[in-house]
């Protein structure tokens, strides 16, 4: 039934966005009407996606390090200890993602979470395994997406341990807590 209802809410997802690109612009244009209408369409879409200037980490600044590093754009500042056991990587113009240096070095993964911006009205999120809706700010709502297992060298015990004590960190973004590390402006 669960599945059902998943296998829906993706459909309705679909169904929204095409209709929504299929609305497109409302300015005139001064060209001749296409006969073609799906590719004008499809045309409109890349030009909506290329002029979105929307940018996750825009003016990302790194700061600290060792005890504690902080990683501040435009849009939110995330600081957790232990500063020299983790890093960040962009994913696109909406995700960047936290891993544990020493977890993606020995194949792991690493990762500690994944902070993605979604357009108000899209919930594909929900079909993630684990994450939280952060907020909603400036037109977007923030997602954190966390990963389903451990993704750190279970061998090795330091490294077992750094990744634990960041991880720690990052549940408080998941529980709320008045000492979140991620702080959206």
């Amino acid at each position: 039934m669960k599945k059902n209802l998943k296998i829906l809410a993706l459909l309705l997802a679909l169904v929204l966005a095409v209709a929504m690109t299929a609305c497109g612009s409302k300015e005139e244009s001064s060209e001749e009407p296409r006969s073609d209408d799906a590719t004008q369409t499809e045309e409109q879409a890349e030009t909506e996606v290329a002029t979105d200037d929307y940018d996750i980490a825009a003016n990302i600044r790194l700061a600290g390090g060792g005890d504690e590093k902080a990683v501040d754009t435009d849009h939110f500042t995330l600081t957790l200890t232990h500063g020299d056991t983790w890093d960040y990587e962009i994913d696109s113009k909406t995700s960047i993602t936290f891993y544990n240096i020493a977890g993606r070095e020995a194949g792991c993964g690493g990762r500690l979470l994944t902070l993605i911006a979604y357009e108000p009205g899209d919930t594909t999120y929900e079909e993630m395994p684990h994450y939280c809706v952060v907020g909603e700010k400036d037109g977007k709502v923030y997602v954190a997406e966390f990963p389903s297992d451990v993704q750190a060298d279970v061998e090795n015990e330091q490294n077992m341990n750094d990744y634990m004590e960041v991880y720690s960190e990052v549940n408080k973004i998941e529980e709320g807590a008045e000492d979140s590390p991620l702080v959206l402006k």
